[in-house]
């Protein structure tokens, strides 16, 4: 079974955030790189996106979202809920960022 993915405002709002911070910061070619990587990464959950364990939001939340570990040091969580053959991505965090509240 093959899921469609729809990145949420405000995931894509973070992914273009630490997008323009890096090619600030450091360099167009790390920027492009952990683009590309978090952009495979997602496109990854078309497939199998239960694969992803349950994380730490999800009981204080009531609802089970997944995380996806992006990067060699596990960096990146791209955090999701599924529905039915869809993947909605909710935020994607630095790994250093305190877990979602309500």
């Amino acid at each position: 079974m093959s899921y469609q993915v729809l990145i949420q405002p405000t995931g894509f709002q973070e992914i273009e955030t630490s997008y323009r911070w890096m090619c600030d910061n450091l360099s167009a070619e790390v920027a492009n790189s952990w683009y590309y990587e978090i952009q495979d990464a997602i496109a990854s959950l078309k497939e199998f996106p239960n694969r992803c364990s349950i994380a730490p939001e999800a009981p204080v939340i009531g609802r089970e979202i997944r995380q996806l570990w992006v990067g060699k040091r596990r960096k990146y969580r791209v955090l999701f809920v599924v529905s039915e053959n869809t993947v909605a991505i909710l935020h994607v965090r630095n790994s250093r960022q305190s877990d979602q509240g309500e």
